[in-house]
């Protein structure tokens, strides 16, 4: 990878989408601009800049530097500039994002990028105080006391909206007359019943084993000797084994309707990851949308197949 302007490589990680779960985010940061994608086509371009400043700014006096938005680059279909704000530095816009194009296709081909070490926000379950669901993750400890959060989203109101089989079976429509996200709703209930009334929550600080150190709201341990072993943390980010039968089935069901995001994760066993590829195939269209940010993929003939389907639908559509 070549040093992007001023002589500096650009950084490239991935990002976890929690709450809802959304798979990954792909990052590429220069000195004065970022680029985010979340599929490993389109990239969202950031630029640093110093806010308007002055009477008809709106931004008062502040000297710091903001992100703006600049616009969206493929290598498809190139740039695509939002109008600038004729009282930002112009300048430095255009050759803080000239250099941070030149990095993304220089770091391109490179996806999917190691995945960024991140502290955990995990709600726990009532009865041993285990984790339960991934709430949050932040990638230093300053950001702890802002991202605490007791509420889990089944992804029911965003980008993504669950759809459970089994609730559709027994008669219960995915949404009401208002739009509320029902079956969105049930798993949240489920989640929140085994969470109990008071909704514990913990900050874990991962090792490379997998295992976990939890945190205070600095960021330092908050129990010696209290580590976590790996197995404790559910590897989809919601626990897999529930007492009664209904809410299993709504559990399994939420794990397939996040298959083609969960295969963003890296750290996924040939055996869980070949098993979310066989659930994947059937959703095509998320395949063939986010299959650049698979870590690896085990059957390479099954998911050719589903984006050739996902394909040849986009063009009977």
């Amino acid at each position: 990878m070549t040093a992007s302007a001023g002589g500096r490589v650009p950084r490239c990680f991935t990002l976890r989408r929690v709450n809802p779960f959304l798979g990954v985010v792909a990052v590429v940061r220069t000195a004065s601009g970022r680029g985010l994608s979340f599929d490993g086509r389109d990239w969202h371009l950031q630029v640093a800049a110093h806010p308007p400043r002055g009477l008809w700014s709106g931004g008062g006096d502040d000297p710091g530097l903001r992100w703006f938005r600049f616009g969206v680059w493929s290598a498809e279909e190139g740039l695509g500039r939002v109008p600038l704000n004729p009282i930002l530095d112009r300048d430095h816009m255009l050759a803080a994002s000239e250099a941070l194009v030149d990095a993304i296709a220089d770091a391109a081909p490179g996806l999917p990028f190691p995945a960024a070490p991140e502290l955990e926000l995990w709600l726990l379950d009532a009865v041993a105080h285990r984790p339960l669901a991934l709430l949050a993750t932040a990638m230093d400890a300053g950001a702890l006391k802002d991202l605490t959060t007791r509420a889990w989203s089944a992804g029911g109101r965003g980008e993504r909206r669950f759809e459970s089989p089994s609730l559709t079976a027994r008669g219960l429509a995915g949404v009401d007359g208002a739009g509320t996200a029902r079956h969105a709703e049930r798993l949240e209930q489920a989640v929140y019943a085994a969470a109990g009334a008071q909704r514990r929550v913990q900050w874990y600080r991962r090792g490379t084993d997998g295992t976990g150190v939890p945190l205070d709201e600095s960021g330092r341990p908050e129990v010696a000797g209290s580590r976590l072993e790996a197995a404790a943390f559910p590897r989809l980010t919601l626990r897999l084994d529930w007492p009664d039968r209904d809410e299993q089935a709504l559990a399994d069901d939420y794990i397939v309707s996040l298959s083609p995001y969960l295969l963003m994760l890296p750290d996924l066993d040939d055996r869980q990851r070949a098993a979310l590829e066989e659930q994947a195939s059937r959703d095509m269209l998320a395949v063939d949308a986010l299959w650049r940010l698979y870590p690896r993929i085990i059957d390479r003939d099954l998911v050719k197949r589903a984006r050739v389907e996902a394909r040849l639908r986009r063009a009977h559509a």
